[in-house]
This record gives C-alpha cells, structure tokens and sequence, in this order.
C-alpha cells in the first residue's frame, strides 16, 4: 500500500538518512547557546503578540459577527 500525501512524504524524508541527519542538527543547534537565545527572542516575541490581542487590554471596540452595531 502506498503512502500518499504531503504528510507522508515528510514522514518519509524524516525516516530518511538525510532527514536523520537534519533533525540531528536541528536538536543540536536548538541544545546551543545560540540556539537557546534564538528560541527565547521568538518566545518574547511571541508572548508579546499575545498580550496585544488579548481582549481584556484597552483598544478599540471589537465587533462580533452575529451583533448589530446601534
């Protein structure tokens, strides 16, 4: 039976010798001073980006779809 789709096709190249050897370097690099700096600045990053779209922090007024504005 053959696999078929995006997801098996990139299930297939982590099963790879190439595809090892990616995510080998990738755990290295992400297990590196450098790569634990760079996985806090996205973090940050990140966290930010949720503060600005949370719903309790002033801005202005959201409609919901459903609602008629008066």
């Amino acid at each position: 039976m053959r696999k078929k789709g995006l997801f098996a096709a990139a299930a297939a190249f982590a099963a790879s010798p190439q595809g090892q050897r990616m995510i080998r370097q990738a755990k290295d690099y992400m297990q590196s001073p450098e790569g634990r700096a760079k996985l806090n600045q996205i973090r940050s990053q990140l966290a930010d980006q949720m503060a600005q779209r949370r719903p309790d922090k002033p801005g202005p007024a959201r409609r919901t779809p459903g609602t008629t504005e008066h």
